[in-house]
């Protein structure tokens, strides 16, 4: 009874090896998709992450600059933007930052710069050390923006000046705000993961009048 239970040791039935290698070989693949799977799908999650990281810092220091102008006239009937202003660098005066706004405040100099070497939105303060607003930052690629980060308008149309010019300045009414920023999550710093942020900010708090006088912010 104990011989007809062992193997016959040659009995050639069973797995073979080419059968053992095939199998091997099937499981490889199925494996390797699914680690292919596991990569595109952490990959998107990771790109989805990087992208909102980027949007949601651009909309912080977006918020900041508009809130900045929005308080800009802090004096009546005195423009806040400087002259010397350009397309990279915005010199203006306003209230101070988280307050209410006043009329009889003392407005402070603020000017918030773009380093194309360092890719960085710098703000810098009078009496005040400066600080880096936002990173890895570009100027707008659309079209409407014509890759001006800052862009200054008066009621008569947009200045296209190299520097803004004194008289420009005091006409100023409608300050354009627009960059791109990228992510700093790595690996997906592509271009597909960057954003683009814009806004505007008018200066002006009363109508324009129709005789024939230049609009001026502030009044």
């Amino acid at each position: 009874m104990l011989r007809d239970r062992l193997p016959d040791p040659q009995d050639d039935e069973g797995t073979s090896m080419v059968e053992v290698m095939v199998g091997l070989a099937m499981g490889m693949v199925v494996l390797a998709g699914l680690a292919m799977l596991l990569i595109v799908v952490v990959r998107g999650n990771a790109r989805i992450g990087a992208r909102s990281e980027a949007s949601d810092n651009a909309r912080v220091a977006m918020t900041r600059i508009m809130e900045e102008l929005h308080s800009g006239c802090a004096l009546a009937a005195t423009a806040p933007i400087l002259k010397e202003s350009t397309k990279e660098e915005l010199i203006f005066k306003h209230g101070t930052y988280g307050t209410a706004s006043s009329v009889t405040a003392a407005p402070v100099q603020t000017a918030i710069r773009y380093s194309p070497g360092e890719k960085v939105l710098w703000e810098e303060t009078v009496g005040s050390p400066p600080r880096i607003l936002l990173s890895n930052v570009n100027p707008p690629a659309s079209e409407e923006s014509e890759g001006k980060i800052f862009r200054y308008s008066s009621a008569e149309g947009q200045f296209n000046d190299v520097k803004l010019s004194e008289e420009h300045a005091l006409l100023t009414i409608t300050v354009k705000v627009a960059f791109k920023a990228s992510p700093k999550s790595e690996p997906v710093t592509d271009a597909g993961a960057a954003t683009e942020i814009s806004n505007s900010a008018t200066l002006r708090l009363t109508p324009p009048t129709y005789r024939g006088e230049k609009a001026k912010p502030c009044e």
